[in-house]
């Protein structure tokens, strides 16, 4: 593969006005970057409110008066607590009958023995009388008479006052007998009672402590409320402190940026003999700037396509280039390169007249078509054109 030698002179110069721009564009520049770095000192962060120090304090009182009593403590105790059971009820032989017996009992014997006692009176008045009719009054006859009379009342009054005695003793005993058994009722339900009120209790103890977690838990929030603000409080001196640190960076960025990059006329002068290895290289590398650059460097040789390109035969016409053979003549074969015949040659005058003036060098499109069709298209005039890019 063959190269090319080439010379050349470059000559770089920026235009008198863009000097004065540039000039008037640094002083400005330099101007801002002389600045002083200026913090901000007003405030950033806002304080709590009046309500949210109120609701602070609040939340504080019900956490302190939450935590008074110590309901882990209670739950302990309680379980520790011996297993209650059956107490010991007296049997009826052990009871005490006269506490169970009326304190009226003997007023109404003494009221009964009353009544029969006015009645074996008359019942005397009676016999005394009958004694006086008889002329036996004061005599052994007439006490006769009078303790027969009597004889029937004091007999009513003995049974009345057994009686009332006996009954009072019965219902005392019912009434014993009914106690003995609401006793040994209660001392058999007494543990279940027992465990039931232990077992509420157990629950109020325990709701003792959710409300006591979740009071702790409010304060807690309010803690991290107070450290948030304390946070942001801390963050506000260390943003100034990175924006001073970014100050001269920032200010050395208006500097370059006022220096700028100025548009400048470039001349380039020489000659330049091309070797057969960069044809074809530099043919596919004005193909891709084409690309990159939205830029047709075969605008002129498209024919009827448009300068920025289009797409004939789905490639980009900015990858195409016009070398049909009817187009060209003085064609001469130069070499070869990756397999392609070389050529040079001047454009005709239909050529001319669509405005084709270059490239002069490459292959011909219907050559190319006879071994790489893909790569060779027509365009609107019915010209060959190759895609280089494809070579």
């Amino acid at each position: 593969m063959s190269k090319g030698k080439s010379s050349q002179t470059t000559t770089v110069t920026i235009p008198e006005y863009q000097q004065r721009q540039q000039q008037e564009l640094y002083s400005a520049a330099k101007g801002l970057a002389g600045q002083p770095f200026v913090p901000y000192t007003g405030p950033l962060v806002a304080g709590f409110s009046p309500d949210q120090l109120r609701a602070f304090e609040a939340t504080r009182g019900l956490f302190e008066t939450g935590m008074q009593y110590d309901p882990l403590t209670g739950i302990q105790q309680l379980a520790q607590a011996p297993t209650p059971t059956v107490g010991q009820v007296p049997s009826l032989l052990q009871a005490d009958i006269a506490a169970y017996q009326s304190p009226y009992q003997q007023q109404v014997i003494d009221v009964a023995l009353g009544d029969i006692q006015r009645q074996a009176d008359v019942a005397q008045q009676q016999a005394q009388e009958r004694a006086i009719r008889a002329g036996a009054f004061g005599g052994s006859r007439s006490a006769l008479l009078e303790a027969e009379a009597a004889r029937p009342y004091a007999e009513q009054a003995a049974r009345t006052v057994a009686g009332l005695r006996q009954a009072g003793f019965e219902q005392a005993q019912r009434a014993a007998e009914s106690d003995i058994a609401r006793q040994m009722q209660m001392a058999q339900f007494a543990p279940q009672f027992e465990l039931q009120a232990r077992a509420q209790q157990a629950g109020l103890l325990g709701a003792l402590g959710g409300e006591q977690m979740q009071r702790l838990g409010l304060l807690g929030g309010i803690g991290a409320q107070q450290q948030a603000l304390q946070q942001q409080a801390l963050q506000v001196p260390y943003q100034e402190f990175q924006r001073a640190l970014a100050y001269g960076p920032q200010q050395l960025g208006l500097l370059q940026a006022g220096l700028g990059t100025p548009l400048t006329s470039q001349t380039v002068t020489g000659k330049q003999d091309v070797g057969l290895g960069g044809i074809l290289g530099g043919l596919t590398g004005l193909a891709g700037a084409a690309l990159m650059g939205g830029i047709n460097p075969f605008a002129g040789l498209l024919g009827g396509a448009g300068a920025t390109g289009g797409a004939i035969g789905g490639v980009s016409t900015a990858q195409m280039g016009l070398s049909d053979k009817r187009l060209k003549k003085d064609i001469t074969l130069i070499g070869k390169e990756k397999g392609h015949n070389i050529y040079t040659w001047k454009w005709n005058d239909v050529a001319e007249s669509m405005g084709v003036n270059d490239p002069t060098i490459g292959v011909i499109a219907q050559e190319v078509m006879k071994y790489m069709p893909e790569a060779v298209v027509k365009d609107d005039n019915g010209y060959y054109m190759v895609n280089y890019a494809a070579l």
